[in-house]
């Protein structure tokens, strides 16, 4: 199997992780209270804003391992 469809079989095992999942909502949802906090700092905003971003590149850089394995896959029915 090549590289590509062995990293795309563990992001879809990550990716349908019930933890893993619940795991990223949580983080995200405390992230957005920060947010709502009337009382929040602008440091405390900005820490919050990061953290987002960083879990959207981390959602990010699973489906561009997905999308991966379908180019991948379609080059190979060319062939």
């Amino acid at each position: 199997m090549s590289k590509i469809k062995d990293r795309a079989q563990k992001l879809k095992m990550l990716k349908a992780n019930e933890t893993f999942q619940e795991l990223i909502i949580l983080v995200k949802d405390a992230q957005i209270q920060v947010f709502l906090d009337k009382s929040a700092s602008s440091q405390e905003i900005e820490k919050a804003r990061g953290i987002i971003f960083g879990l959207d590149e981390i959602e990010r850089v699973i489906q561009i391992g997905l999308d991966a394995e379908l180019v991948y896959d379609r080059e190979s029915l060319k062939k």
